[in-house]
């Protein structure tokens, strides 16, 4: 049994619509278990050493206050890295890009972040130059478009994120250590629901060993 563990949902973006699409897309998949983990109890699992881990929440805890807190500590930082560096698979989705230092050991680990995104979503359009996963992927949808910093140069881009705001990487994959980082920027609400980007979505938690 391949253990999926993760951490999903903030301020702005609920849980249970990031874990009904990870529930629904994996659901005919009888050799995988989501273990949805929380801030509190994250660590420990992580410890286990699941088959894959998703993260899709950002760092802030309270954004809209002045005193703002994270969840992600050094010591957190560390067992994410030790985990991917002895084999593990980390997808880092969505707002799991957003809030954390550019200095941090998560983010050198991803070698890449959120900046920003339009204040409007807009039809954005996905698509990759060469084949990911033996597909091609191209389609649209309307989201909320992320524009990112991304390290070209030590990772592999395989989606890119095109609309009327402008161009930006939107996926993006690397070996550390023995293990692997999988970053991906879409989506968020109704772009959920496309069948295409389940489709994408799918293909990547599959590809795990």
């Amino acid at each position: 049994m391949k253990k999926i563990l993760t951490l999903l949902g903030d301020y702005y973006h609920n849980h249970d619509i990031f874990f009904k699409t990870l529930e629904e897309v994996l659901k005919p998949f009888l050799d995988m278990k989501i273990i949805d983990s929380t801030v509190e109890n994250f660590l420990n699992h992580i410890k286990e050493n699941p088959s894959f881990v998703v993260i899709a929440r950002e760092n802030r805890l309270n954004p809209e206050d002045e005193d703002i807190k994270t969840w992600m500590d050094d010591y957190i930082e560390q067992e994410i890295v030790r985990y991917v560096e002895k084999g593990g698979v980390l997808l880092s989705w969505h707002s799991g890009l957003a809030g954390y230092s550019p200095d941090s050991s998560y983010i050198k680990l991803l070698r890449g972040y959120f900046k920003y995104h339009p204040e409007k979503q807009k039809e954005v359009r996905y698509y990759s130059k060469d084949l990911f996963l033996d597909k091609k992927i191209d389609f649209k949808i309307v989201d909320e478009q992320y524009f990112v910093e991304c390290d070209e140069k030590n990772t592999n881009i395989f989606l890119i994120s095109e609309s009327i705001d402008g161009r930006s990487i939107a996926g993006w994959t690397h070996n550390f250590g023995k293990g692997r980082v999988i970053c991906l920027t879409p989506c968020h609400g109704d772009g959920l629901k496309d069948k295409n980007f389940r489709e994408l979505l799918i293909r990547i938690i599959t590809s795990i060993k």
